[in-house]
């Protein structure tokens, strides 16, 4: 007798659709994992310009009344984020609101940081910094 050696077509196709399914699930966790990157870099820019603000204001004891690229009366465009760029500015004296979306989120330190900075009402995914 003669002993056939490899696999059935239905073993064949039952691994491939396995590793379609495995294949399918992981890409869809790196989409996110990329999301949450740029939320993460627009944070850290948001907290550098804060700190940036801040010392400026050290310098000159009173916050910037515009900054450059002026879109309307308090929209500027910059480069905080690596997909977003508008963000909202409410300067001048001895305070100053900065206001920046966000694609997914930061969980619940997207609106700890709206309630510390007094932005209302409470949205998701958006993130605020101010002079507190």
């Amino acid at each position: 007798m003669k002993k056939n050696k490899g696999f059935s077509l239905i073993e064949l196709l039952v691994v491939i659709s396995i590793i379609g399914v495995l294949t399918t699930v992981l890409v869809m966790n790196f989409v996110g994992s990329r999301e949450r990157a740029r939320d993460a870099q627009t944070i850290q820019n948001l907290n550098s310009l804060k700190n940036a603000l801040r010392m400026y204001y050290n310098d000159n004891q009173s916050y910037p009344t515009n900054l450059s690229g002026v879109l309307g009366a308090s929209g500027y465009v910059v480069d905080l984020g690596p997909t977003t760029t508008y963000f909202n500015y409410l300067g001048g004296g001895d305070s100053f609101v900065v206001v920046e979306m966000l694609e997914v989120g930061a969980g619940n330190d997207d609106v700890r940081s709206q309630v510390n900075c007094g932005v209302g009402p409470t949205l998701d995914k958006v993130y605020a910094v101010c002079a507190k």
